[in-house]
Order: C-alpha cells, then structure tokens, then sequence
C-alpha cells in the first residue's frame, strides 16, 4: 500500500525510515529493558502489538507484565489462547515513555515513527498468520505511513479483519485493554472487544485469501461500440464514470471523460466517454435497459451527471454500495470505496496516482482530469484507475447483498 512518498524516498539501505530512528526518539537512554524484543512462543501464529512498555513491562523486559497485561491474558485465556504460549507480543513503541514525573504516558506519533522499522522487521520475521492491533498507537504503526486519507482512530479501523497482501496476514485492530477497563463492566464495548478478539483468533485457522492482481483484471480499450454492446445483455452490472468535477450544472465547462462497466469479479471495461451521436445512443440504451440491472457507488453522482449532461435516465438501479455501507454499519468514514476495497479484499489505495488530477477547488469547479488525457500512457491510468473503481463496487456489491440478504 503506497504512502505520500516511494520506499525508495523513505528508507534508507537498512530498512530504517529516513529521520526516524533510535537516535532520533532517545527512549532507550533513560529505560531498564531498551529496545525490548518481541516474547512469546508463537504456537498459534498470532502477533500482538500492544501500545508501549510500562512499568513492569521495563522491570521485566517483558510486554503485558503489569494491570493491562493480566486483562489481556484473562481475556485471552477465556477464549481458549494462551497469551505467551500461542502468541508473540511487542508493542508499537519498545522502550518505555515517561513523563518529566517519571510515570508511564502514551507514546508521540514521532516516537511511533521511529519505532515503526522495529515492528516491521518482527512481521517479517515472524510472519503471523494474525496480527492483533491493540489500540490507537500499533494502528498508528501499522497504517500512519501508508493511509493516505484520514486515518482516523481505533473506532473507525476496529472489528475488521484486514486481508493485508503486504505481510499475507489478516490484520484485526480492536480496543486497547485500558480502554475497555475504563467502560462499565456490561458495556457495549466489553461485547464489541470480545467479538473482535473471537473474530481475529478464528481467523488463524483460515487460509490467506489468493488475489489476482487487480491491473491484470482490467481491459482498457477505444473500441468504445463493442464495449457497450458487450454489457448490454441482462445481467447486474457496475459502473463508474470520471469527470471534470463534483457537480455537473455548469454544462458549458463540464464533461465525462471515461466510464468503465463490470459484471463479474474478475474483469472490468474501461472506454473513454462516448462522444459521437451513435455512441451516446448505444450508452443510452445500455444505461435505461430495463434488463440490466445497475450497481454504483454513490450512485446518484453518475445518476445526476448522466441525466444533466446527457439525459441519459439511468434504469434499473439495483444497488448502491455507499449507501449499503453506511446501513451494515454506521461508524463515521468507512463508506468510501477506497476504505472498504482494503479492509475487505486487502486492496491498497489505488488512487494515489490519479487523486491529485481530481481535485478542485470548489464543489462546482472544474479539476485537473484532462491533463490525463494529453498522453497515451497517462490517459491509460486514468482508465485502469476508472476499471478499478468498477471492479472493486462490483465485488463489494456481491459481498454486501450477502450480508444484507438479497443475493
């Protein structure tokens, strides 16, 4: 998953992030146990990273040796896991932090930054089949280099089980044992931790799901005629367009540029936007085809660009997955296509290219899109990027109806 800058820009010769290192943070001057090593036996392949040693963590140079540390054994024993035996823990930072009191306190993004070369290495080591992230900080190691959104907080990132294809490990974040100490014992919380734990230790009997590449999965093509008239058969179909902004009113400055169509969940066609009388008529009979049945994500973006452009009446429109989304789980931030193609298929961000062109400085504005079009090959990013988006909605789409139950 690509970040703001190339590993090639980050890193240095020893896998070390570029500006953070154990120099650079100083815990390990003023700790018992410096730079303290993952421990477990690792019977079941399951790595816990907890946030930072604490006290008896340092004593002992030794993760989950203090209060936390036997909530989280408890917990994990009632669920049939020996925390030591059956897993290996570390935490997102290994040397303890302290305040100018000297008592335990959180970890700074900067200190997490420094560490995060530490954690890595340890995946690569240990190669979990399940890695559990306890709390904000290890989310913070795991995605704050990578997710280039808003990365948000353990409550929008816990209950998934993240099929990551970096480490070929399904990542699960939950809450911190501190946090869920800080609840009413009967809380919600309390049943969200457990469900959460229960999902990421069944996980470890499960084998990593097999991918294929998702690029290879996609046709771009000109022949614009044979793409429209090889999806306008029945079927339940997904489609994407990209355009010249967020809102189309402004008809003498907008235009579509590209659309892509997907009817299975292992291909997608991405055309440049019809332009002549005979292409638009063939796009509109495919789009109003009673016997096509249309998937979107936010649908009412290609609903509203396609009528005030082209009033093309987009029919039957069968399901949104924006709005299914939103309805199996209502958390703040995770109804973006981006969001749900990673912590459901492991797809890393695959807009990072393209994004920059598609911004504008207003909701009616127009955007940078057809500096895209200028060149062969940067045109062609712009349609695996538009084939992706079909792809992804069509696959979330069969994933969500199940779940829903109409499929």
């Amino acid at each position: 998953m690509k970040g703001f800058f190339s590993k090639e820009q980050t890193t240095k010769a020893d896998g070390q992030m570029k500006g953070y290192s154990c120099a650079t943070c100083g815990l390990y001057k003023y700790t018992l146990s410096p730079k303290m090593n993952p421990y477990g036996k690792f019977k079941k392949g399951i790595m816990v990273i907890g946030e930072a040693p604490g006290e008896d963590e340092d004593r002992r140079s030794k993760p989950w040796q203090g209060k936390m540390g036997k909530v989280l054994q408890k917990k994990y024993k009632q669920l049939g896991i020996d925390l030591f035996e059956d897993c290996v823990s570390l935490n997102a930072i290994n040397c303890r932090p302290v305040d100018d009191k000297g008592a335990n306190r959180p970890p700074t993004d900067q200190e997490i930054a420094c560490c995060r070369s530490k954690v890595v290495t340890a995946i690569k080591q240990y190669q979990p089949k399940v890695i559990i992230l306890q709390g904000g900080a290890p989310l913070s190691t795991m995605f704050g280099d990578k997710w280039t959104g808003e990365l948000g907080g353990i409550t929008k990132w816990r209950g998934w089980a993240i099929p990551d294809r970096e480490y070929r490990a399904w990542i699960c974040p939950t809450f911190h044992p501190s946090y869920i100490e800080r609840q009413e014992k009967e809380s919600e919380v309390h049943a969200l931790w457990q469900d959460d734990l229960e999902q990421a230790i069944k996980k470890a009997g499960e084998p990593f799901p097999e991918y294929k590449d998702e690029e290879k999965c996609i046709v771009t093509t000109d022949d614009i005629e044979g793409t429209l008239r090889k999806f306008n058969t029945p079927s339940m179909m997904a489609f994407d367009i990209e355009t010249t902004g967020l809102k189309p009113y402004d008809t003498s400055s907008h235009q579509i540029v590209s659309i892509s169509f997907c009817n299975n969940e292992e291909e997608a066609w991405a055309i440049p936007f019809p332009k002549t009388k005979k292409e638009l008529k063939l796009l509109k009979k495919l789009l109003e085809n009673p016997e096509v049945k249309k998937i979107a994500a936010n649908m009412k973006y290609e609903d509203n660009w396609l009528t005030v452009l082209h009033n093309i009446r987009t029919s039957p429109w069968l399901f949104d997955t924006m709005q299914a989304s939103h309805i199996l789980d209502n958390r703040h931030g995770i109804t973006s296509l981006s969001f749900q193609s990673y912590v459901r298929f492991g797809v890393p961000e695959y807009d990072q290219e393209v994004s920059p062109y598609l911004k504008s400085s207003d909701s009616h504005g127009v955007n940078r899109i057809m500096e895209l079009t200028k060149g062969k090959a940067s045109f062609r990013k712009l349609l695996l990027y538009n084939g992706i988006d079909s792809l992804m909605t069509f696959r979330l789409a069969m994933a969500q109806m199940k779940e829903v139950g109409i499929a």
